[in-house]
């Protein structure tokens, strides 16, 4: 056996089967890297366990310090009263040096730990103790951890555990999470140490000393073999979703549009007005969208926007349109939701935005009340854009979606007419899930006049709506959406990179 698993292996033994890496590093004289490859090689082979926990580490605050190396406040509170027989509570403050605060708190604590008690006499308030009370479990591990700096909690008996309680909270102690790692030999482990160790000589290590000495040449080096598999190594990787997104914003970015960004919680202007949704869609009811309730409105940045939007809504104004024929209501549309459609975005980029050609896309998250099932959410990562400029047609919209899915890496996409209020034409997109079938991703179509005319666009615009989450589920085969969210590290380690 190799020097170091050897020495690894025999120390364990002399302390009884098992041992922390501290105590192992402090008896053996090894650095704590040699031990624990020693120990992952050992354990490999059956020869020890290495059991891996959390613990909690005590320690005192800077306040907790102070009082294990005097007392506790209301320690003092009782000498003091003892001393000077019933003293009157007005007169302790300046005697101990305390502020009003912590005499109240020493009160306070004297009460429930049953030392004393305020009585009235005479019209005076006079502090009344019973005689010295005993060294309590609070104060004996405070002054324990204020003598050896540390404790672990987990290895507390059941007083210790409720002082330590106590002691966190008064904010006297603090809890730091740590990692623990111990070593027990196995049957193994133990029948080899009985048979007798043999230390296989040899050096399993070139330090730098012995290259820099010439002493290699010399050494006997220990045999390796290169066709051993090397220890499984997870390495840091992004998210497989992040990475997803990542790589849906660089297509785009390649392709020349411009990102853009807007706010979760928007105004139903935004929103639904000017898309030309009615105020009275199915949308707006509350089961389609979250409503704030506090602030429950917003304030609408363009009142000439706003009012062309109002004409459109109810006779069409200059569009050519009918309208929605009903009386709108600026309340509504100043209503508060979180957003439920990326679309809000590219309306808001085309109110400042007015010469063509332009390309801009938004990837960012939407909110709509939902089941929670394999293929829906409540929260989900919309992709919109739009490309406007003159001549824009269906066409060219229908080859963006083709070929931005080629891009990103799906197979077949397919089309079918569809209807959304502030798109004409309009289609549906679909594309195939290795094994759920076709699957629609993506709502898309020209800007219809009543959205385009009071923004103040004259050239055709076509826009997309696409649920990166579905594409996503395509792309990398996952059959619930639920899985683009995980955090199973077993299962994000083993998903290949994009």
């Amino acid at each position: 056996m190799p020097k170091n698993e050897g020495l690894v292996l025999s120390t364990l033994g002399r302390l009884g089967g098992s041992s922390e890496l501290s105590q192992l590093s402090k008896i053996t004289g090894l650095p704590d890297a040699a031990i624990s490859r020693a120990s992952l090689e050992l354990s490999q082979r059956g020869f020890l366990r290495i059991i891996d926990s959390a613990m909690n580490l005590l320690k005192p605050t800077e306040e907790g310090m102070a009082y294990a190396r005097d007392k506790l406040p209301e320690r003092k509170l009782v000498e003091l009263a003892l001393r000077l027989g019933r003293p009157p509570v007005k007169r302790l403050a300046g005697l101990l040096g305390f502020g009003e605060d912590m005499l109240s708190i020493a009160i306070g604590w004297m009460k429930r730990k049953g030392w004393g008690e305020v009585v009235k006499e005479g019209g005076e308030l006079l502090l009344d103790v019973k005689g010295m009370p005993e060294e309590g479990a609070d104060e004996r591990l405070l002054r324990e951890i204020g003598e050896r700096g540390w404790a672990i909690l987990e290895e507390l008996d059941e007083e210790g555990r409720r002082a330590a309680a106590l002691l966190r909270g008064r904010s006297l102690l603090e809890a730091i999470p740590k990692s623990r790692r111990k070593f027990e030999l196995t049957e193994r482990g133990w029948a080899v140490l009985e048979e007798g160790l043999e230390i296989e000589s040899g050096i399993t290590t070139l330090t730098p000393e012995l290259i820099r000495s010439g002493k290699w040449r010399e050494a006997d080096l220990k045999e390796y073999d290169v066709t051993a598999a090397p220890p499984e190594i997870h390495p840091g990787k992004k998210h497989i979703f992040a990475e997803f997104l990542e790589e849906a914003k660089r297509i785009l970015l390649e392709m020349g549009f411009e990102e853009y960004s807007g706010p979760y919680v928007e105004t139903e202007f935004w929103n639904f007005d000017v898309l030309f949704q009615p105020q009275d869609h199915p949308s707006r009811e509350i089961h389609d969208s979250y409503i704030l309730k506090n602030p429950s409105s917003g304030w609408i940045e363009f009142p000439d926007l706003m009012e062309k939007v109002r004409r459109v809504h109810e006779d069409g104004w200059i569009t050519g349109s009918k309208g929605w024929r009903y009386k709108w209501d600026k309340a509504v549309s100043e209503r508060l939701v979180l957003r439920t459609q990326t679309t809000a975005v590219s309306a808001r980029y085309l109110s400042t935005h007015k010469d063509a050609p332009i390309k801009m896309f938004c990837i960012s998250n939407v909110f709509r009340p939902d089941v929670l099932d394999a293929k829906h959410s409540m929260e989900f990562v919309q992709l919109d854009g739009i490309i406007g400029d003159e001549g824009i047609n269906l066409r060219h919209l229908l080859g963006f979606l083709r070929e931005f899915s080629r891009a990103i890496g799906l197979g077949e996409v397919k089309f079918k007419p569809s209807y959304f209020p502030f798109t004409e034409p309009s289609v549906e997109s679909f594309a195939e899930h290795p094994k759920m079938g076709w699957i629609e991703f993506a709502g898309a179509g020209m800007f219809r006049p009543e959205v385009l005319a009071p923004l103040r666009i004259d050239f055709p615009v076509i826009a997309w709506g696409i649920g990166l989450d579905r594409l996503a589920m395509i792309k990398l085969g996952i059959e619930d959406i639920r899985e683009l969210r995980s955090t199973k590290l077993d299962w994000l380690r083993e998903r290949p990179l994009i």
